[in-house]
């Protein structure tokens, strides 16, 4: 697996994305608007990394916000595009994602710096009892 990955960090009017490639690199973070537009407009920047870096995999992770990711999470899952790449999409639990940021010393608070926490978090959480392994360590972030 050569996974792109993928943070969003969402609000009411924008959502914020970090792509993380497989080693843990940025690949690159922006914004688009919380709209069917941005929607399109992020497919297609994933599509364009997944293309010009050879990844097969792309896993997307959002923290649940209310109602202001459903529409992006149905847009991503019912994409053909995104389908061929084996596309992942996980709605994580804030709370997880907060506990996750505090393994990392003194970051601040901004969406940016979210967008990369929720990339680079466990997308795959796994149950109580089992041991995480981290991708990545915890420097050069932005």
């Amino acid at each position: 697996m050569n996974p792109l990955y993928v943070g969003i960090d969402v609000s009411s009017k924008s959502n914020v994305v970090y792509f993380m490639l497989p080693d843990g690199s940025k690949h690159c973070n922006f914004s688009v608007a919380n709209s069917h537009t941005g929607s399109s407009q992020l497919v297609k920047r994933i599509l364009s990394a997944m293309t010009s870096c050879s990844l097969d995999t792309v896993l997307i992770g959002l923290e649940a916000t209310s109602v202001y990711g459903d529409n992006l999470v149905y847009f991503l899952r019912e994409d053909a595009a995104l389908a061929r790449f084996n596309s992942k999409i996980h709605v994580l639990n804030p709370k997880q994602v907060s506990k996750f940021k505090e393994a990392y010393n003194d970051l601040p608070k901004n969406d940016f710096i979210d967008s990369f926490v929720i990339a680079d978090c466990p997308l795959d959480i796994s149950p109580p009892g089992l041991k995480i392994k981290f991708r990545f360590s915890r420097t050069n972030i932005c």
